[in-house]
């Protein structure tokens, strides 16, 4: 896989905000008294001009990172980072408004106790409904991220709108075509930012929703999206709009996760397809079964070092667990939106059958939850590593993870 151009950037980036937030005090000149946020911004200027009047593209790139690591300080040190768009706490209100009017019409159309609860944290990230009990279950068994919204939700919500709105049909506008096409991806994201603002704007789901305008955008333009260089874009976005953000829990474990399936997926994926018909022999399966536990893991791998770090945990059942989790959220997810549909539309037969099945689900996903979180050593607790055993831990997964693949490579090209 290429590298970004924008990597090294990315990465001297966030080296300058972890230096930067280490570094308190001022600096005296003479008779100038200056804050660490505005020598690193005079470091900043001073980097870009080094680099402008450049004798080599050596130096002009050595002085483009050292501003790029500058900047990432002077940003964690400045004094505001929120910031107060028009209509913002009228828009707040509405979107909580409705947030609740929806958890009302779970509750009006028959969900009750702890399903009702899961569909509103799955839907809306509305927690509170949720029994302390059945919480801790789905911790212990590993399934927690379906109650934080973020990649897998907005993804199965996009896969929606995709299905409703298909682009194969947009040839029945001929010339218009391209046109339609621009209208379809305008809905779709909007649409999709709309859910963001109903759910609530946190570091997660935004990462997700960057992401997918990004691609959406750059599909539409008859250009094939690399998703390491999305990833990239959109970190760097995020943290200089927000570089407090480095330091968030689940910002990091988002990135985390989404980039090791990034890195990982597709090099085991292959080399899973040349052994998977000795596993098993129907196709379905082996995408199906195969190819879950793989994302599964390549996630596990990228998010495991930081629920070690910050919960003292580690769940030894993810992969039984995180089988049948994304199907069964889907499935969720789209029966909940069918049930919104039919209660707005004031069809009480159908919103019935509807809760009724949803509440199934949902409970059958409860009751394996449980159970895996009752199997013995189901986690292990009481896990005690510092940030410095966290990075060593990343930097093994990684030589581990190049020990393979060159040893995979060394023994194809022997064997060819």
């Amino acid at each position: 896989m290429r590298i970004p151009p924008l990597f090294p950037y990315s990465v001297m980036l966030v080296i300058g905000m972890i230096v930067g937030s280490s570094v308190s005090g001022t600096i005296v000149f003479g008779s100038f008294v200056l804050s660490m946020s505005a020598c690193f911004g005079v470091s900043t200027l001073l980097f870009l001009l080094l680099s402008f009047f450049r004798r080599s593209n050596v130096a002009s790139y050595v002085f483009t990172l050292m501003a790029a690591m500058a900047l990432g300080a002077y940003l964690i040190k400045g004094e505001r980072h929120e910031y107060d768009f028009p209509f913002q706490q009228e828009i707040e209100q509405f979107m909580t408004s409705q947030r609740m009017l929806l958890v009302e019409t779970y509750r009006d159309s028959g969900l009750t106790g702890d399903e009702q609860g899961v569909v509103a944290a799955m839907t809306l990230g509305e927690k509170q409904t949720v029994s302390h009990e059945l919480r801790e279950s789905y911790n212990v068994s590993g399934a927690s991220h379906v109650f934080a919204l973020s990649g897998l939700h907005l993804g199965i919500i996009y896969m929606l709108l995709s299905l409703l709105f298909p682009r194969r049909l947009m040839w029945v506008f001929g010339e218009w075509r391209r046109v339609a096409e621009w209208l379809l991806v305008s809905v779709q994201l909007l649409a999709l930012w709309t859910y963001v603002m109903l759910v609530g704007v946190h570091p997660s789901i935004l990462r997700a929703a960057v992401m997918l305008t990004v691609y959406g955008i750059t599909r539409n333009s008859s250009r094939r999206p690399d998703s390491l260089s999305v990833l990239v874009f959109t970190l760097t976005l995020l943290l200089v709009i927000w570089p407090q953000w480095i330091f968030d829990i689940g910002f990091q474990m988002s990135f985390a996760a989404v980039a090791s399936i990034t890195l990982l997926y597709q090099p085991l994926n292959r080399w899973l397809m040349d052994i998977s018909p000795l596993l098993c022999r129907c196709a379905i399966l082996r995408r199906v079964i195969l190819q879950t536990m793989l994302i599964s893991t390549c996630a596990q791998l990228g998010v495991a070092p930081l629920i070690a770090h910050y919960f003292h945990r580690f769940s030894v059942y993810f992969l039984l667990t995180n089988l049948p989790v994304p199907f069964l959220a889907t499935l969720v997810i789209y029966l909940a939106v069918v049930l919104l549909a039919c209660a707005s539309l004031s069809i009480p037969a159908l919103t019935t059958l509807v809760a009724v099945a949803l509440h199934t689900v949902v409970s059958w996903l409860n009751q394996y939850l449980v159970w895996v979180s009752s199997l013995p050593c189901a986690s292990i607790d009481n896990i005690s590593i510092g940030w410095l055993h966290t990075i060593v831990i990343y930097i093994l997964i990684i030589c581990l993870c190049l020990l393979a693949y060159n040893l995979k490579k060394g023994i194809r090209r022997r064997l060819g």
